[in-house]
């Protein structure tokens, strides 16, 4: 795994036989192209991230273009091998066979210290969005927004990995334990809630239930389960680790993490 994000795989000559910047899906990161006849694929919706019905293609004409034609770069038959670039300052350009740019998408020149990062994404609604993180939260926490500015928050029964509170360090349950009731007695098993919150975790269950109680019964009883997410009937049911939580507002997503309660009787020093 590289800094930038990409995933690559070397042969025994140290030649790249994979990376996944060549194979994404709805998010372009700073530093990927897209070639001719590559596509990004919007969601289906905010928790459902197989294949939507939106898709942005580099065509071999040239020309960027979007599916349902709500949006062409209107440079087809201009030049060719042309491909889509993303640059760490938010820059969306296009660029010729001889590395000349025919076109911007947007401007760039955004900042980029403070640990300041961008991206772009096709959302389920079809909309290609640049954002903006002002940080990154590490694993098992969530971000969210306090005055306008960014926080890592650790999710309920976790606590910071670092004892240098670095907040891209993530965080590790402050109790251990068996998740498997019939196996552990000393522990009471609960389900807290997280309203409000969204994801990028791929469940590894979904079921429809009629209601949130339901959803948390069901995770309870599941030892694999370690978090589920409920919304509308469906609760999907979620393996450590949790990554790329938020908070927002707008959505009726509840997150429910899995906890535990020591039953166990603390140890009383007595005076012969």
């Amino acid at each position: 795994m590289l800094d930038s994000g990409n995933f690559v795989t070397y042969n025994a000559h140290q030649e790249i036989v994979w990376q996944s910047f060549r194979h994404t899906t709805d998010t372009l990161l700073p530093g990927q192209r897209k070639f001719v006849e590559e596509e990004l694929f919007s969601p289906k919706s905010e928790t459902d991230h197989s294949t939507g019905i939106f898709c942005l293609k580099m065509q071999d004409d040239g020309n960027l273009f979007s599916q349902n034609a709500y949006y062409s770069s209107g440079t087809a038959k201009t030049e060719n091998n042309v491909t889509l670039n993303f640059d760490v300052d938010g820059h969306l350009y296009l660029l010729n066979n001889t590395g000349s740019n025919i076109r911007n998408t947007t401007g760039g020149n955004l900042p980029t210290d403070q640990g300041i990062s961008y991206l772009m994404r096709i959302d389920a609604d079809g909309i290609l969005q640049l954002y903006s993180n002002n940080i990154l939260c590490g694993l098992n926490s969530y971000c969210m927004s306090i005055d306008l500015e960014a926080e890592c928050r650790c999710l309920p029964g976790f606590e910071s990995a670092s004892q240098r509170n670095d907040q891209t360090s993530g965080c590790a349950r402050n109790l251990v334990a068996n998740f498997c009731k019939d196996k552990n007695e000393n522990f009471t098993y609960t389900m807290q809630d997280l309203p409000s919150t969204v994801w990028e975790n791929v469940p590894y269950l979904v079921l429809t239930l009629e209601d949130k109680e339901a959803c948390k019964q069901a995770c309870l009883e599941d030892c694999n389960c370690k978090a589920a997410l409920f919304n509308h009937g469906s609760c999907l049911r979620e393996r450590l680790p949790l990554r790329y939580r938020r908070r927002q507002m707008t959505t009726s997503n509840i997150a429910l993490i899995k906890g535990g309660i020591s039953t166990t009787a603390p140890e009383i020093d007595t005076i012969s």
